[in-house]
């Protein structure tokens, strides 16, 4: 059974920006799975892509780095890979300073592919990035609020341990004998 916001220890406003945050996610994730097929390709096709082109100074497209950063076993990305290559997306290599691994690239095919594709993605997120940006704004508010309503509440509960009489017991009262 599902947790409602009134029997959860989170502030409400925390989790309603949290959930807010969530749906405007998944919804660029959802065009961005449509807008794929709609070119005939996989969604993780699109994103294999996006990682051999956008790859940060430095670093080279191998299948250990693809598999990092998209959250894949090696394997898949193998697999990924493969069929990319059959379609004429995706081109292999050797790594010219070590020849056991294998650097991939864009091809021309797959170039314009992702070219069209970053094109509407970029509009969408004329939409999406700002409802985005809202709920990242909501998120942390709600935080800075949670975070002051419990130092309050820890304040109170030091404030009440403090004003407490200490009274010791008649263990601890009674002085002690040698023996």
């Amino acid at each position: 059974m599902g947790r409602s916001a009134d029997n959860s220890s989170a502030h409400p406003g925390l989790l309603q920006a949290l959930a807010e945050f969530r749906y405007a996610l998944r919804s660029f994730q959802r065009f961005s799975e449509q807008a794929a097929q709609d070119r005939g390709l996989q969604p993780r096709q699109h994103q294999l892509m996006l990682q051999i082109a956008g790859l940060p100074a430095g670093r080279s497209a191998t299948i250990g780095f693809l598999a990092e950063r998209l959250g894949l076993r090696q394997n898949s990305v193998v697999e990924l890979t493969d069929r990319s290559v059959a379609e004429g997306l995706v081109r292999r290599a050797e790594d010219a300073a070590d020849r056991r691994r294998v650097v991939l690239s864009l091809t021309a095919k797959g170039s314009r592919l992702l070219d069209a594709l970053s094109a509407s993605h970029a509009r969408e997120l004329d939409e999406y990035g700002p409802r985005l940006i809202r709920a990242l704004e909501q998120i942390g508010r709600a935080r800075n609020t949670g975070k002051d309503g419990a130092q309050k509440a820890n304040t109170r509960s030091l404030r009440a341990s403090s004003t407490k009489r200490i009274t010791p017991t008649k263990a601890q009262s009674s002085p002690r004998r040698k023996g």
